[in-house]
């Protein structure tokens, strides 16, 4: 049976996603009605995704190079 490889790409990709999406519901929620301390602790949940994908990136590209 063959293991399908993690790309780090797709950690990287997710982690901008994540990023994005947290700076966008910090700025644009309140505007559009939402409380402003609910959008604010969503956006700072979403941000903790970020380093997180970030190191499993950087885990599949040292176990992509160990392979090789």
């Amino acid at each position: 049976m063959q293991v399908r490889k993690k790309n780090p790409n797709r950690f990287y990709l997710v982690m901008l996603f994540c990023l994005l999406l947290s700076f966008c519901s910090f700025v644009i929620a309140p505007r559009i009605g939402y409380e402003r301390d609910a959008a604010y602790a969503v956006s700072i949940m979403i941000g903790l995704w970020a380093p997180t994908l970030c190191i499993l990136g950087v885990r599949a590209e040292l176990m992509a190079k160990k392979d090789e």
